[in-house]
């Protein structure tokens, strides 16, 4: 039986802030922390760009692959190895998006978490999650986090309403600093965080991709197999393969 979802993911990119934010979540973003993470080779190069105001040039920024938020969390928690393996993926999965953005035509500035994609940036996008969720199922979890998909809804000016996506659940009270930090608005998908170290909770809040109208087969058993494709891990050369089609499709 076909039912269609509205379905929030995590946003395939994230800006350095994001990164930083997951390293050193109690302390404010400096890019003094870039310099760290790329010093200890758990951070990847990124896509650098220009961004531009009506043909004027408006500053330069970078965008990474979402896998560096995992890779800093786990440096924090002093597993460099697991760090390093997801930092490894993500340059894999950026030098893919290279390739992405030249078949759209498209700068990586387009790309900056929005709530609504254009066509264009949509067909860059959807591929893009699809390699960073095939990337995860051969990567290790990170241990004792918590993440919870949903809405930014509304504020009082002091407090943020996250409401979790899908039926069921209780809406989130979360303080208005949190969202101005994550650099994201009233009405934005998002992920809510929990990390569980010990006797501390930290809570981090990171952009959401929404994807709406999507038919989705509930009985896995009858569905087509490009539903099934990630469901299992993928070794290196499983991994190759598919960005070969993606290149090529």
């Amino acid at each position: 039986m076909a039912t269609t979802t509205q379905d929030v993911q995590a946003w395939p990119v994230v800006r350095w802030r994001d990164v930083v934010h997951a390293f050193r979540p109690d302390h404010a973003a400096g890019e003094a922390q870039v310099k760290t993470l790329r010093m200890n080779q758990v951070l990847s190069d990124g896509l650098r760009f220009t961004r531009r105001n009506s043909h004027r040039l408006a500053g330069a920024g970078t965008l990474y692959s979402r896998l560096n938020v995992e890779a800093a969390v786990l440096h924090r928690r002093k597993d460099k190895i697991a760090a390093q393996r997801y930092c490894e993926a993500a340059r894999e999965i950026e030098e893919e998006l290279v390739m992405l953005l030249k078949r759209q035509q498209l700068d990586a500035s387009e790309l900056e978490p929005t709530a609504l994609p254009s066509p264009g940036v949509w067909r860059v996008l959807k591929p893009l999650s699809a390699l960073t969720d095939a990337a995860l199922q051969s990567l290790p979890p990170v241990p004792e986090e918590q993440c919870i998909p949903g809405i930014l809804e509304g504020t009082d000016g002091r407090t943020v309403r996250f409401a979790k996506a899908g039926p069921g659940g209780l809406d989130h009270q979360l303080p208005y600093a949190m969202m101005e930090a994550a650099g994201l608005s009233v009405g934005d998908p998002a992920l809510l965080l929990h990390e569980f170290t010990g006797a501390t909770i930290i809570t981090r809040l990171q952009p959401g991709l929404l994807v709406e109208g999507q038919q989705r087969n509930t009985d896995p058993a009858v569905g087509p197999a490009r539903d099934l494709m990630f469901h299992e891990p993928l070794d290196k050369d499983a991994r190759a393969a598919l960005f070969k089609k993606f290149r090529s499709a």
